[in-house]
């Protein structure tokens, strides 16, 4: 599988269809496989880039402490060693906040826009509860019982009534061969601790989509709606039924959104 030589790590990336270049940005912990469930959709009408960021899955980590803006710019020299000069960009969670960076820093980069479950800064409360989270990884708590304590607050009650999908998601998380380590993730929730565009989210040009779960307790609709308020002629939209992951919970409900978005019938 392909990886990028960047100045200081090498960072892991799929490519995967063929028409206009769509990156996909993921969240906190994650890394591109959590995209499984709507790269197929996507990849039958767009060039669909997915990448690790740095320190997960199979991207190389380093000691310099992280930024999330350093994090983008890994991003745009993607972009950059692929030869794509302007690109469709989706980031969830934290990788909203990375694609708010771009946006932001690199705006001629920047096609369309879509913000799923993510703010213009990370609440003091989320701040504590990443740092319980960094405490149980690092305790080497069982790594399955650690991601079922984060399926409470990513996934919707629709679908934990829904059957067995939250014990199916549990079991493949818990043995994929590429878990996020404890030091990767106190290095991201650093990152996200000293986040904040709420100053130069005015700025953003890309015509944008946000995207808020009405059940999302991580990130709220309240948080997601600051960003439709400052971008000027953003859209907002609140999905009934979801929460914070929507495209993991419900890939065909995400992908007919952001296809209908991104101006396919």
């Amino acid at each position: 599988m392909p990886k990028v030589k960047l100045k200081d790590i090498s960072l892991y990336y799929e490519v995967h269809g063929s028409g206009a270049p769509l990156l996909l940005i993921s969240g906190l912990g994650a890394d591109s496989s959590s995209w499984a469930g709507v790269v197929g959709k996507l990849s039958s009408h767009f060039t669909t880039i997915l990448f690790d960021n740095r320190g997960t899955g199979r991207s190389g980590n380093m000691q310099k402490p992280y930024t999330v803006r350093r994090m983008a710019d890994d991003a745009v020299k993607l972009l950059d060693h692929l030869k794509i000069e302007r690109a469709h960009v989706i980031g969830h969670s934290m990788g909203g906040y990375i694609a708010q960076e771009i946006a932001i820093n690199h705006p001629e980069r920047v096609n369309k826009l879509v913000l799923e479950g993510t703010a213009p800064v990370s609440s003091k409360r989320n701040n504590a509860l990443f740092h319980e989270f960094y405490k149980k990884l690092r305790e080497k708590e069982n790594f399955g019982d650690w991601i079922r304590a984060w399926t409470f607050w990513i996934f919707s009650r629709k679908t934990f009534a829904s059957g067995s999908f939250v014990e199916n998601f549990i079991k493949f998380a818990a043995e994929y061969p590429y878990p996020v380590s404890a030091d990767t993730f106190k290095s991201q929730i650093k990152a996200i601790a000293s986040f904040d565009t709420r100053d130069g989210i005015g700025s953003i040009k890309a015509k944008t989509l946000i995207l808020a779960g009405k059940g999302d307790i991580l990130i709220t609709p309240e948080e997601s709606g600051i960003l439709a308020k400052s971008i000027h002629k953003s859209v907002f939209r609140l999905i009934d039924c979801a929460a914070h992951s929507m495209h993991v919970e419900d890939p065909k409900l995400f992908t007919g959104i952001v296809l209908e978005f991104l101006g396919i019938d």
